[in-house]
Formats: C-alpha cells, structure tokens, sequence
C-alpha cells in the first residue's frame, strides 16, 4: 500500500488536528475515571483518543508527536486501573477492551489492561505475554506497527518475568523469547517501511526509516538487560545474527550490528567473535564492513587492556621494549639462515587455520600469509603467560590472529576499497600495540601486509584520496606514538621499507613527528643501527628541503627565497638532534659521528641548508677531541 505524500504544511495541519482530538478526550477521560461508574465512558474516550493513531498521513516525527500525547494519556489510565483492581477486575477488563471496533484502539486498550495485569500476583502473565504478542501482528502498516510494538516492549518491560518456573507466571526464557520474538518482526516492519511508495522517493524513505531506528533497537538494549552470557552464545546470538543477514537491508544490518556491539557486554563479544565475523562476512556487499569491523576491534581492545598490569614505568617498559626487539630480530635473522619454505596456497593456509594446524619448517612455526617469515605464536610458556596476565583475554582467544585473518579475509572475498584497507589495519595495529606491547612481530606483520597493499594500489586513484593517506599516516605514527623508545618503532623490519614507499607529504610529516620525539624526550642516539634508522627518516627533510634560488651566493644574513617558515625550523629540528649523537666510548661516538656527518654532506647539493649544519660539526669533533 503506498503512502500519502507527507507535505510538510499539511502534516502540521494534520498533526495539530490530532491533537486537539487527544487532548479534548484526555479530558474527558480524566473526568470520568474521578467519577464512579464511569469507567466505560472512560474507556470509549481512550478507545477515541487512540483512534487517532490510525493516521496515515503522519510522517515520522509527527507520528511520534502524536504517539506521545496518547501515551500520556494511558498511562494515567493505567495508573486508574491498578489502583482500582480488584473492583475493577483486570481480568474482566481484559476482555472487555479486547471488543473494541478497531483494531488499533483494540490492541492498545488491550496492552494497556494487560500489562498492567502483569503486574497482579498470580496472573497468568505467560499467556497475556503471548496473547498480546499474537494480537499485535494484526497491525502491519510499517509506522503504525512499529510504534504499537513499541509500547508493547515499553509497558511490558517492568513487568517481565524472571523466575525460572514453569507455571502460568512464565521465566526468564519465556521473556527472553519475548523480546526476540517482538524484536523480529519490528525489523521486518522496519525494513517493509522502505519498500512502500515511489522509487523516487527512496531517499526520504530511508531518512524516516533513520528516525524510526531508536524503535527497533530498544528490543536489543532489554534482551541486554535479561540475559548472561551462556543465555547469550547459546539461545539469543544465532537468532540475533540470522535476523541480521536474512534481512538484507544495507540500513538494517549497519545499524543493528553497531547496537548489538554496544549494547552487550564486551565479555559476550569476546566468547563469541567466531560467530559475530561469519555473520559479518556474509552481509549485503554494499555494508560499510570497515566501520562495523574496526567498531568491534576497538572496543575488545579497549575491554582488553582495561585494569591491564603493564608497567607505568618508563625504564621497565623500555627495557621490555629492547628484548622484543631482539628477539624479533634473531628470528628474523635466524629464519634467513635456515631458509623459509615456500609459501602455501591461500585455500591451503585457510583450510590449516580452520583445523588449528601450524606447520614447523626447522623447529620454526610458519606463520600466516604476510607476516614475512617470522614466529607469530608464544616462544614460550612464560612468554604466553605473561601475555595473558596483561591483560583480560583468556588464553585460548588469540585476538590479533583472529582479526588479521578476517581483515585478509574480508580484503579477499569482499573487495573493500583500499581506504578502508588500509583504517582497519590502523585499527589492527592499535589493537597489537594495546594488547600485545611485547609482540613486535605482529605490527610488523601490519607494516609488511600494508607495504604490499601500497605497492599493488600505488596508481589508484583511491590510495591517494585524502582518507586512505590519513590512514596511512595514523598507521605510521602509532607505533611512533606507543612505544616508549622511538628506536622501537624504527627497529621493525617493515617499517622503514613502508615508510620510504609514500608520498612526500606523508614521510616529511613522520620525520617531523620523529624530529620532534627526539627533541621533546631529548633522546640519545648511541648506536650506528639507531642512527642509520633515524636518519632514513629524517632524509626527507635533508635532502627534499626547499632549494636555493639560483642567483648571488652573498647575503648569507637575508633568508633564502626558497625557504619558509616551516622549513626553517625544520633545519633548526636537524641540527638540534646532531646534539644528541652520543656513543658511549669514543670508538662508537667516533663510528656514529662520521655516519651522521657522512649522511650530512650529502646537503652539498642544497647549499643553501650547509650553513645550519657546519657550527654543528665543528663542535662535535671539538668534544671528541677533549
């Protein structure tokens, strides 16, 4: 049945018509509740006032206007009817209302009697729940039904039972089905409501379908409040998800994934992730997946460091920080000697992933598909324990492994642009640095999977939008921005081959954030392997610096055409971390210095930048020579 045009100056004209109606019958009603033997005169203003309800040509808001001036208009009229009981039977009442000419008005009146006859001791609520849940599916106009079953679920609510019994009086379970059941066909309303009318209209629908969303998702936020968590994985999930996916419904699915992520514990979405990506992957193709998926990672990463025992202490941090990293790298070192295997067929490595099965290649486990060679599993028992006691996953729910496996998956099989590629592994790779601090090989694994992906997009149009190199950035500085040391973040295999693949605008501006990390922190720099990292980095800003004009070498004291403001104080960056080249021993200060300075001639060409520099060199052979 299509809808009437909604005009906007008519829906006012109709809506205040309405009501005038409400209000003049509220009136009456109150009038004739105050005065014995009047509740059936009572009783037909309500059954009026509510017939205003039955309305077609309301949009939205003003549909709920409406509803809200009749809801208070029963609830005072339920307030009369438990204060009356038992001289006023509810029983009989129920009944009564139950004859009313029409059906909106009829059901109502009858979830108005009937819940609060819930409310009575020894009432058969099991049967009025399924009683008004029956009746309620006479009403399938979308707005006019889905606003009927939201009174039902509102007025219903307190009055749910809870036991565990199997008289009259219902238990939990039957409440549980309940909500479900109430929530399943308010979704199929829902998603009828975009359907009706012309095509031409489909935008408007979908706006009011967006007002009308609150409605639906207030089942999901009960069935929150009624259930555990094995109540949850095994008798509200499947029929949750399955509602979901056999919908269809791009607006539907968005929607009510992002409610059942927020509305239940992270605890249930921890125990059952399995089930919550199957059902994502198999959603409409034109769902934004990025935003359910990184929505999901964020919040079990957030749960999962939440009262974690890592260490406030800088030095213990850094310490850990410095055996990670040598331990990442005697495996990477150790893999090169031993030689890696061939890599198998993706249909292989998901059929292994599925049984559990790590194949060892020279007592080496062989990791997943990008990790570049290296040991993705706990070297040790200790090293496992420790993992676990950092945080609050249990010890068989791999995290990392799991969301790295659906981010290749949903790469693979769904096409997702490389935008959103590349946020969900910055998403990833916060959840490896907040999770797993100690586990360097996997934000390394994050780096050499996006160096890939960098490489196979490097001419598409998308990979240099504005939000994929946003993206790009966030995943580059993360490390940068978590880790204690900055050497940490430098020392990962792939970060610098990552790094050294983007445009210009993105390696100046992570020399800046690196330049200014040295700075702040006044970090020494005391080792060749540190030096030769930071100035990889910092090469951007040496060598792509503004060049000097053409023209007289003089006026050294006049600043240089081709530099700026920004320029300027980069150099000034530069030749403050010259500074803080520190060996400790003259071999290694000597070793250090002559790289630096190596580096630093390669300025020659720019020699408008030489002159910042020079004072520098000079003074640190000076303190070398004391």
């Amino acid at each position: 049945m299509a809808s009437a045009p909604h005009v906007p100056e008519d829906q006012s004209r109709l809506l205040e018509e309405a009501l005038g109606v409400v209000r003049q019958q509220s009136h009456m009603m109150r009038r004739c509740l105050e005065t014995p033997g009047k509740l059936m005169d009572a009783l037909k203003c309500g059954s009026t006032l509510v017939a205003e309800l039955r309305t077609p040509t309301l949009g939205p808001k003003q549909y709920y206007e409406l509803y809200m001036a009749v809801f208070d208009a029963l609830r005072h009229l339920s307030d009369y009817l438990r204060e009356s009981h038992p001289v006023n039977h509810l029983a009989d009442l129920y009944e009564l209302v139950q004859y009313a000419g029409n059906i909106v008005p009829r059901l109502y009146l009858m979830i108005t009697v009937g819940t609060v006859y819930m409310s009575i001791p020894d009432a058969p609520v099991k049967e009025i729940m399924k009683d008004m849940m029956e009746m309620s599916r006479g009403v399938q106009h979308p707005i006019r039904g889905l606003f009927l079953r939201y009174y039902l679920s509102g007025q219903a609510r307190d009055y749910l039972p809870m036991g565990s019994g199997d008289g009259p009086q219902g238990n939990l379970q039957d409440s549980t089905n309940f909500v479900l059941t109430n929530f399943v066909e308010m979704n199929k309303l829902w998603v009828r409501l975009q359907h009706q009318g012309h095509s031409r209209e489909r935008e408007k629908r979908t706006q009011e379908r967006k007002e009308l969303e609150l409605l639906v998702g207030s089942n999901l936020v009960r069935l929150s409040q009624l259930v555990d968590l094995e109540a949850y994985k095994s008798v509200i999930l499947q029929p949750l998800l399955e509602q979901v996916v056999q919908c269809r419904d791009v607006l539907a699915q968005e929607y009510l994934l992002e409610v059942i992520t927020k509305v239940f514990p992270d605890e249930y979405h921890l125990h059952t992730l399995d089930s919550m990506l199957s059902a994502i992957a198999r959603l409409n193709p034109h769902v934004d997946m990025k935003k359910i998926v990184i929505g999901l990672m964020d919040r079990l990463s957030t749960y999962a460091t939440r009262g974690s025992e890592k260490s406030d202490d800088p030095e213990v941090r850094k310490k850990a920080e410095e055996e990670a990293t040598v331990r990442l790298l005697e495996n990477l070192q150790l893999s090169k000697e031993r030689g890696e295997a061939p890599p198998a067929s993706d249909e292989q490595k998901t059929a292994d992933k599925e049984k559990g099965i790590v194949q060892p290649e020279n007592g080496i486990n062989q990791p997943g598909e990008g990790d570049g060679g290296k040991d993705t599993k706990p070297e040790s028992v200790e090293d496992q324990q420790e993992s676990e006691e950092a945080t609050f996953l249990p010890g068989n729910i791999k995290l990392y492994e799991i969301f790295y496996d659906q981010v290749l998956n949903l790469v693979k099989t769904r096409g997702i642009p490389i935008q959103d590629t590349i946020a969900l592994l910055v998403s990833l790779t916060n959840l490896a640095l907040n999770i797993y601090p100690d586990r360097l090989e996997y934000v390394d694994q994050v780096l050499q999977y996006a160096t890939k992906t960098a490489t196979e997009h490097s001419d598409s149009a998308d990979f240099h939008s504005a939000p994929a190199q946003s993206s790009i950035l966030n995943l580059l500085l993360a490390p940068l921005q978590s880790y204690v040391s900055i050497f940490t973040a430098l020392s990962l295999p792939n970060y610098i081959p990552f790094f050294a693949a983007q445009s210009y605008s993105t390696r100046r501006a992570v020399a800046g954030e690196v330049a200014r990390n040295i700075l702040r922190n006044r970090t020494s720099i005391t080792s060749p392997e540190n030096l030769d990292n930071v100035l990889q980095i910092l090469r951007v800003l040496i060598r792509e610096g503004m060049q000097q004009p053409a023209g007289y070498p003089g006026a050294q004291s006049q600043r240089r055409g081709g530099e700026t403001e920004e320029t300027i104080e980069e150099q000034g960056w530069l030749a403050r971390i010259v500074h803080l080249v520190q060996g400790p021993d003259n071999d290694t200060q000597l070793k250090v210095s002559s790289n630096f300075f190596r580096n630093q001639r390669s300025l020659q060409k720019a020699n408008g930048f030489q002159s910042y520099y020079k004072p520098c060199e000079q003074l640190i052979w000076m303190e070398m020579s004391v």
